[in-house]
């Protein structure tokens, strides 16, 4: 009978299976604090193009402003804004707009594209990212 030395084919692939996982553990462990913030940012530009094609298509005008704690989206009606329920789900608290809080509209959506071209910024603790509306409509993302 022969002494054979070394690992089979199963047992490294068991090892290596092993350090895949805890590799990706790890990472999404230490990505976990700038997940909820990369979130909210992308519920937010979907829901910004959404409210940009419903003014263009409904003939109205809708707007994003902030409240101080959390974006919202308004329309016009009846020479007044109205909120318009658009769930953020957990909008995190330290997620901060670069305005004040106000009751018009930072963002103005019409039928014919962005009232006028705005820039808006996004801070948290860990960065910042800014955003360019064209007066076509379009937005452009960047991280500062």
């Amino acid at each position: 009978m022969r002494n054979e030395h070394g690992f089979t084919l199963l047992e490294m692939l068991v090892v290596l299976l092993i350090a895949g996982l805890m590799s990706t553990l790890s990472i999404a462990w230490l990505d976990s604090g700038k997940a909820p913030v990369q979130q909210a940012l992308e519920r937010l530009a979907g829901a910004s193009r959404q409210q940009a094609e419903l003014a263009l298509h409904g003939g109205e005008i809708r707007g994003l402003r902030w409240n101080g704690s959390r974006p919202e989206f308004v329309r016009r009606v009846a020479e007044r804004w109205q909120v318009e329920p658009v769930d953020f789900a957990d909008w995190p608290a330290t997620l901060q707009a670069d305005w004040p809080a106000s009751r018009e509209p930072r963002l103005v959506f019409t039928p014919s594209g962005v009232a006028r071209s705005a820039t808006l910024n996004w801070h948290w603790p860990e960065g910042t990212q800014r955003w360019q509306w064209s007066s076509a409509g379009q937005l452009h993302r960047a991280p500062l």
